[in-house]
């Protein structure tokens, strides 16, 4: 990713859309949705981190997992300061967020291997995970839904899929 991006540049022009990607051991320029199709392998996250988040972030915004979820926080956290995510936006700062996800999703591949996905993102939006160790369970849920969204939904073909009409000021040029 570029340095110097911000939340507006992929809003207006999808300027951070593409990430570099180890793809058949190779670092590949794609979208998270064409990393996933790849079998991308990933850079910061665990393999069981990875499909943890992927299995989870579905469950709260059905198709995150094919938009590739996985492969976006992968890539955001190795972004360092020009990282996207939701969590430098409410208050986890950029330094701090690779420290945070992994925490995160350490508890949540913990507790979600012994748990339905649905009752564990119950108990995780309340607080209530067993033994969960890591950042507040719901604050969790939060980000995560915001960063599944963010990446099935915020681009021209995500407004397309809701049946909403895109209205951007200025078009992107690419799509996520």
């Amino acid at each position: 990713m570029a340095a110097g991006h911000n939340r507006r540049d992929v809003i207006t022009g999808g300027a951070t859309a593409l990430g570099l990607f180890l793809i058949g051991g190779k670092q590949v320029w794609a979208t998270p949705s064409d990393a996933v199709a790849q079998n991308f392998t990933p850079q910061i996250l665990t393999l069981r981190q990875s499909k943890a988040l992927a299995t989870l972030a579905e469950h709260l915004v059905p198709g995150s997992a094919k938009a590739g979820i996985s492969a976006y926080i992968d890539t955001q956290l190795a972004a360092g300061p020009d990282s996207l995510l939701m969590a430098k936006y409410v208050g986890v700062p950029v330094e701090q967020q690779k420290d945070f996800y992994l925490s995160a999703l350490n508890a949540i591949v913990s507790a979600i291997s012994d748990t339905a996905v649905e009752a564990f993102a119950t108990a995780m939006a309340s607080d209530a995970v067993p033994q969960w160790q890591g950042p507040p369970a719901s604050y969790v849920f939060f980000l995560l839904r915001a960063d599944a969204l963010d990446v099935t939904y915020g681009s021209e073909a995500g407004f397309e899929t809701l049946d909403i009409p895109y209205s951007a000021h200025i078009r992107p040029e690419t799509t996520w």
